[in-house]
């Protein structure tokens, strides 16, 4: 099982969005077996995902070791780990949770391709028990000043996690998410970004279309709305993911090579 967390310190970039999106992508292009966590307490995630909701709830995967009931999951399958708005305690938990959030997703991956975890939009406790399990990272980021300010803060606290916690997790970098190819501001911000930070960010983008939050409101992938703006969106969104899917097959075989290497 690869876990996926899907983060970044700043709200309203559109991770939920991002989460949603791959966890269709996955389940429909790779036929995979998805869990889906949401830790954040807004429960966006939760709400376009409720047909898939399992009878384990996200705050339960940081108790002490509870029987969690699995069947042999299809190929295909979405399973959800509800948000509840009580995650926010988890805030004020002692850090032994973390260690209990780590044995219960071990329980997890003979049964699941991929785990994606969708964060809350703060560096505590939960993002940071998420990173600490995570295989690899993804930042959506939305082309405004403040969300652009924060991608510094957020690259720090990922490599922090990974010298102190992690040393297998994996930054995919950053992707671009609600662009408006009308807007000059934006166009000028991309290539800012691209200058700055190069390499760590994705190659792809994903503007903002009506049918997105459309698809959401309705449980079902973009790609299914009967309407041109669903494909236009799709095929964007087709390119962004795919991108992301190579980044992580060349990332995991370079970790294979360095293993090797090693020994």
């Amino acid at each position: 099982m690869d876990t996926l967390v899907i983060t970044n310190q700043k709200g309203g970039v559109g991770k939920t969005t991002i989460a949603a999106l791959l966890a269709w992508w996955f389940a429909e292009k790779e036929k995979a077996r998805v869990a889906l966590l949401d830790l954040d307490s807004q429960k966006n995630l939760t709400r376009t995902f409720a047909q898939h909701r399992h009878e384990v709830s996200a705050a339960r995967l940081f108790e002490a070791a509870p029987q969690l009931p699995f069947a042999e999951r299809p190929p295909g399958d979405l399973c959800l780990f509800a948000g509840e708005t009580e995650l926010a305690d988890l805030e004020r938990a002692p850090p032994e949770v973390v260690r209990n959030f780590r044995n219960n997703l071990a329980q997890l991956r003979p049964h699941f391709d991929y785990c994606l975890v969708d964060t809350p939009p703060a560096l505590g406790l939960r993002m940071t028990a998420a990173l600490i399990v995570a295989d690899y990272v993804l930042c959506p980021i939305e082309l405004e000043e403040y969300s652009i300010d924060g991608v510094t803060a957020m690259i720090k606290a990922i490599v922090g996690v990974r010298q102190r916690h992690n040393p297998r997790l994996k930054f995919l970098g950053l992707l671009a998410n609600r662009f408006n190819a009308h807007s000059l501001r934006q166009r000028e911000a991309l290539q800012a970004l691209f200058g700055a930070y190069g390499q760590h960010v994705i190659p792809g983008k994903i503007s903002t279309r009506s049918a997105i939050p459309e698809a959401l409101s309705q449980g079902v992938p973009v790609w299914r709305l009967p309407k041109s703006s669903a494909r236009e969106a799709a095929a964007e969104i087709y390119k962004a993911l795919g991108l992301l899917r190579d980044r992580m097959r060349a990332q995991a075989q370079s970790s294979v090579e360095v293993a090797h290497a090693e020994t």
